[in-house]
């Protein structure tokens, strides 16, 4: 039986095709594919003749056969598809469908550069700076000035060059100023036809300005504002350093958002969201939407309240930190009270926390260490899964630890004891204390019960922190750069 070589082939081919799709969107893929789609039927030949004579040559005969029948049905498709596409290119009946120009100029057009000369506008004390930017990347910075200064550089998505030079002229970048506000507009609502724009900004404002950005996909990045910050966008990264106010984000859609040096409250709202990474936030913190990634959190002065993939969690503060996913829920070093519930099992790993602490699961493990006397109340409640408590030899507490159908180790001492349900010793509860104190309750339906003593060493171990990231910061006059441990 011959085996060809044409099927590993074609697939090797549409493998890299999606693959350079992937990593170069800008080149017209589609258009190079209606150009020389032939080229799959010369190649697909060669191959054939190629086996053909090698089969010929080891047998001293020739094949009765070239091509079966079921590749001659995949040829005409080809031959089809590619007769479509050709034609398709040539006519371009998109252009007359406005509702189809951005996606098939995306697709089948060529990208355009322009340069985006320098701006400048004086602000007034107390400016409120709006920037809209619908496409493109934003670096923004506050410096000592009053004034507001923009340069940068656009990339045009067209069919034609005259149609990207059309659009270039249809984009100013714009700045003006009404009473306390000062406006950065690309523009770039106002392009008709079938050209995409996008702009990349680097933005330099008075240090003391508040901030306003609103942008349909791209990546934003703010440094070193003493205003209030407020960002909205459909898609967008946002990474923000060193900010005196408030910062308020509303997102549909990001994979990366990180947050470092804000004195005010932070807060944001995400459609979904990826990985969200805060650290030295001053005010309250306040998360909500969908998470897919990790959410890290670190030296959070106030409370922190998350609600997130079927999980709700407030904690009163974070001088340590605390990192949630879709999986596990682990914390070192937290001010309670702590109130975590969640809908979906989730592993629960807290260690040296203060103040009390309430766990409602639907699954899971749970190990947990109070950090100092005196202990506070502990109330976890568990569907199906192990819970382990450590707690000082010298600790007061009144304990109840129950489990339905699981194991029941005391390890703590003849300050409690245990109570089978049965014979079997599979259920029960560790009853006790030692002297009077808060109450602990704990109960799983399904898993092992653990109560020892607080041995040293730690039991909750955080992800690794991210590799370092230099952020660089173009102004008009001058570069930025920030490094990121």
């Amino acid at each position: 039986m011959r085996r060809s070589l044409v099927g590993p082939c074609l697939l090797i081919l549409i493998g890299g095709w999606f693959l350079f799709a992937t990593l170069r969107p800008e080149l017209p893929l589609l258009d190079m594919a209606a150009r020389y789609w032939p080229v799959l039927l010369i190649v697909w030949g060669a191959l054939r003749l190629f086996e053909i004579l090698i089969w010929a040559l080891r047998r001293n005969q020739a094949a009765q056969y070239g091509i079966g029948a079921g590749e001659w049905v995949l040829i005409v498709f080809v031959c089809l598809i590619g007769s479509g596409l050709y034609t398709a290119n040539r006519l371009r009946p998109w252009e007359h469908f406005g509702f189809l120009a951005p996606d098939c100029a995306n697709l089948f057009g060529h990208s355009y550069h322009y340069t985006v000369s320098a701006q400048t506008k004086p602000a007034p004390a107390g400016a409120h700076v709006v920037i809209e930017n619908l496409r493109g990347t934003l670096h923004l910075a506050g410096s000592g000035t009053d004034q507001v200064s923009a340069v940068g550089k656009k990339s045009i998505r067209a069919m034609r060059s005259s149609d990207a030079d059309k659009a270039e002229q249809q984009s100013p970048l714009e700045i003006t100023a009404q009473g306390n506000q000062v406006v950065v507009r690309t523009n770039q609502d106002r392009v008709t036809g079938d050209a995409r724009v996008t702009t990349d900004l680097d933005v330099t404002v008075p240090r003391t300005a508040s901030v306003e950005v609103r942008g349909r996909n791209g990546e934003i990045f703010l440094t070193d504002l003493d205003g209030n910050l407020d960002i909205s966008s459909d898609e967008a990264d946002v990474h923000v350093r060193n900010a005196g106010g408030n910062v308020q984000l509303d997102l549909r859609k990001s994979d990366t958002v990180e947050v470092s040096g804000v004195k005010g409250s932070f807060g944001i709202a995400s459609g979904h969201g990826g990985d969200l990474d805060l650290e030295n936030i001053g005010g309250e913190t306040t998360v909500a939407g969908s998470y897919s990634g990790d959410l890290n959190f670190s030296d959070c002065a106030k409370p922190v309240k998350i609600q997130a993939a079927q999980a709700d969690l407030r904690v009163e503060a974070v001088p340590g930190q605390l990192h949630l996913n879709l999986g596990d829920l682990t914390g070192t070093n937290l001010t309670g009270p702590v109130r975590f519930s969640t809908s979906r099992s989730r592993d629960v790993r807290l260690d040296r926390f203060t103040g009390s602490l309430d766990l409602s699961l639907d699954g899971g493990d749970v190990k947990l260490r109070p950090a100092t006397l005196p202990v506070a109340g502990i109330v976890v409640h568990d569907r199906s899964g192990e819970i382990a408590l450590e707690l000082p030899e010298a600790a007061k507490f009144d304990l109840k630890a129950s489990t339905n159908r699981g194991e029941l180790n005391n390890e703590f001492g003849p300050a409690l004891r245990t109570e089978y349900a049965n014979s079997s010793h599979a259920g029960g509860t560790i009853l006790g204390g030692a002297g009077q104190g808060p109450q602990i309750v704990l109960n799983t339906d399904r898993g092992e019960i653990t109560i020892g003593k607080d041995t040293g060493s730690p039991i909750a171990t955080m992800p690794p922190k991210s590799a370092k990231k230099k952020i660089q910061i173009h102004g008009p006059r001058s570069t930025l750069t920030i490094e990121n441990d």
